[in-house]
């Protein structure tokens, strides 16, 4: 299964689109390179170059959802899509928003700061292909999360059985956010755009429990008593 982002757009300036894009990549390029995309929006933009930013990113749009974009879609030669193909897989779990505000919404300015949201528990297993995220607040999965799925936050992750996936904490710059898991095998962790891959993470705790967090800017994963 590919898993696949819902990016919104929110503003219809080209510039801000663009900006927007290039501040996601650089902060987490390795979420950026590859990312798979459908594009939804209720403005009438300029497509061709919200296309480019993404490309030039390391992104790969695939499709707009069906609506002001779907003329300029068809000329481009991008697929033309349902806005509810996807949504039961990209969304699972009592209507997920998709991926991190800056990835879900590369049109949209993220607020500096939030006021804290009470945690979002997700009480089923997050499937391959499934992204789950929780604004404002703290993430936590009481059973596992699969390789190739995504659960963020913009404050705290919290997985209570095996972490096999990709875990993004402080989604919104938050550096205090931490990464915890009882089982460590992620493909990814990142707090506050400062991430590590699996190669990168191989030599830690792998198989056992573990926390993730920043210290001086840098990211640390250790061993966790649970």
């Amino acid at each position: 299964m590919l898993s696949i982002t819902r990016a919104q757009v929110l503003d219809a300036d080209t510039a801000a689109i663009k900006a927007q894009i290039e501040q996601f990549a650089r902060r987490m390029p390795a979420a950026a390179k590859g990312m798979a995309l459908i594009i939804d929006s209720e403005l009438d933009v300029d497509l061709d170059a919200m296309l480019q930013a993404m490309r030039a990113a390391g992104m790969q749009p695939l499709a707009v959802s069906d609506g002001v974009l779907a003329e300029q879609a068809r000329a481009l030669g991008l697929a033309v899509i349902s806005r509810d193909s996807g949504k039961t897989a990209a969304n699972a779990s009592a209507g997920a928003a998709p991926a991190a505000a800056e990835a879900a919404k590369p049109a949209a300015a993220a607020p500096a700061s939030i006021g804290r949201k009470p945690a979002r528990i997700i009480a089923d297993p997050i499937r391959s292909g499934q992204q789950v995220y929780a604004d404002g607040g703290d993430l936590i999965v009481l059973t596992s999360v699969s390789p190739g799925a995504e659960v963020i936050a913009d404050g705290c992750v919290h997985v209570y059985g095996k972490l096999s996936g990709r875990a993004i904490a402080g989604a919104r710059g938050d550096e205090s956010a931490r990464v915890f898991c009882r089982k460590l095998e992620a493909e990814l962790i990142a707090i506050a755009g400062i991430y590590a891959v699996a190669d990168q993470i191989k030599d830690g705790p792998r198989g056992q429990p573990a926390q993730a967090y920043l210290v001086n800017g840098q990211l640390k994963i250790e061993a966790h008593k649970v």
